[in-house]
């Protein structure tokens, strides 16, 4: 087989990066390999488990491919070189440009007991996900390990579906170096109040059992009863193949890039989770790990495989994504506290509350709050937390542009938004507006000048109970 282009991995970022190349080289003979005869919407995996009918219902449409012309095969890749790809059956493809979308690895977990019976990870394959969501109509109580998002969504899940849930975080904190403390004590908070049993910074110590497992000891010497565990281990990048080329990489963040989502060797690109790409507010190497990173580098790297047809380059990882848990969404994008204060920025934080429909007595109306980050020196938003409604999605959406854009807080203040009494806040009342004058205000103040250690942030008390109606702004400073 001969193709122009060859993408293996059928993840997001390797169906987009395919998608990508049609449209930018509807000449060209593009293939994907892909490893799995059945793929899955990756975000969708912990909804599948419960909210939807089946699982079944996550599937990865493959006209997707198909209507675009684009092949599909289905294979392991035992191998590849500078020009051919070999899979575990002989068949042979050669290409003129490779493409690396094949994700992430999960963390082996060291935990005594952890291969009996009715324990399972939680990962990204069809048979096993259908084996997890069939042993759960046999469970009652359910040991959750790990506080990530795929932790936190599968709980907000399975508390929903009526199970008894403990969930187990070994970190300080839920979603720990994903947001500022603060936000992760609400999460937490709102999982408990909706039934769950939070558990941070304790480590499993084993899973105990006979036949199957019974339950496990926490580090802490307390027992967990538990007739079903879930692992949600951390990802590494998959280097196994880009190793094998000879590709510049490391285990920790991937297969190494340039701004175009080229790899040290001529005629093979990286994607997705086992790309190595750079933060956007500096030169430092990272992973990436979210969608949002992934699917920006695969419309990339799709549109300039052959040259650049425009000249556009990645302009690093913002880090934008969003969780739900009991009532509440959370979204991020761009730096928190903690990680502005890990490269030395001086920022000044806004923080304002509001409703996100006016009148406050709609139907659906709920409550939001909007955390900002300046930069101290240039005025730009550098990064943006949200806490709310089903609103929040779309309001970290728009500020990750915003954070992309470089937007200064008067460029902020000026924009002309549109509102509407089923759809937004008020006029008078528009959180990110608020959160923006809130910073402004407090710019020249003294107070700035060195970079601020303390925390800062809504209590948890203030998003739930608070009666606010419009914009309430708090000043605060980082």
């Amino acid at each position: 087989m001969k193709f122009d282009v060859v993408v293996i991995g059928g993840g997001p970022s390797g169906v987009q990066t395919a998608l990508s190349a049609r449209q930018a080289y509807p000449e060209k003979t593009i293939a994907l390999v892909r490893r799995e005869e059945i793929a899955l919407q990756i975000g969708a995996l912990p909804h599948a488990l419960a909210s939807l009918d089946s699982v079944g219902d996550c599937i990865f449409p493959d006209y997707l491919l198909s209507q675009r012309d684009i092949e599909l095969i289905f294979g392991h890749v035992e191998s590849c070189d500078k020009s051919t790809v070999r899979l575990h059956d002989s068949r042979e493809i050669s290409y003129s440009k490779l493409v690396l979308a094949v994700g992430g690895q999960p963390n082996p977990l060291s935990i005594v007991g952890i291969d009996q019976a009715g324990v399972y990870a939680i990962t990204r394959d069809y048979e096993c996900l259908k084996s997890v969501r069939d042993a759960l109509h046999q469970a009652r109580c359910v040991l959750l390990i790990g506080g990530g998002c795929t932790g936190v969504e599968v709980c907000n899940e399975l508390i929903r579906s009526g199970k008894d849930v403990t969930l187990v975080e070994s970190k300080p904190d839920l979603l720990s170096g994903l947001i500022d403390p603060e936000f992760g004590q609400i999460i937490r908070d709102e999982l408990v109040r909706t039934g769950a049993t939070v558990v941070t910074g304790c480590g499993v110590r084993a899973l105990v059992g006979k036949h199957s497992v019974l339950g496990a000891d926490l580090d802490d010497g307390r027992w967990v009863t538990a007739d079903l565990v879930l692992l949600t281990p951390p990802f590494h990048p998959d280097i196994r193949l880009a190793l094998a080329m000879g590709l510049r990489c490391d285990s920790e963040h991937g297969v190494f890039v340039d701004e175009y989502l080229r790899t040290s060797v001529p005629n093979v690109h990286a994607v997705g989770e086992c790309a190595s790409g750079r933060s956007f507010f500096s030169a430092e190497r990272q992973r990436t790990i979210l969608t949002s990173e992934a699917m920006a580098q695969a419309r990339l790297a799709g549109s300039n495989l052959f040259a650049i047809n425009v000249a556009k380059s990645y302009a690093g990882s913002l880090g934008s994504f969003s969780c739900a848990a009991g009532s509440l969404v959370l979204g991020v994008t761009g730096l928190t506290e903690l990680k502005a204060r890990s490269i030395g920025l001086e920022y000044v934080v806004g923080l304002a509350e509001t409703i996100d429909r006016h009148p406050s007595k709609l139907t659906g109306a709920s409550r939001v709050v909007v955390k900002l980050l300046f930069d101290r020196g240039s005025r730009q938003l550098v990064g943006a937390q949200v806490l709310g409604g089903e609103s929040t999605g779309e309001c970290v959406n728009m500020l990750a542009v915003m954070v992309q854009k470089k937007m200064t807080d008067m460029e902020i203040d000026t924009l002309q938004l549109g509102t509407h009494p089923l759809l937004t806040p008020s006029p008078l009342g528009y959180g990110v507006m608020g959160a923006t004058v809130d910073a402004a205000r407090h710019w020249s103040s003294s107070e700035h000048s060195t970079l601020s250690r303390s925390a800062t942030a809504p209590k948890t008390s203030s998003v739930k109970h608070s009666n606010i109606d419009g914009a309430r702004q708090t000043p605060r400073q980082g």
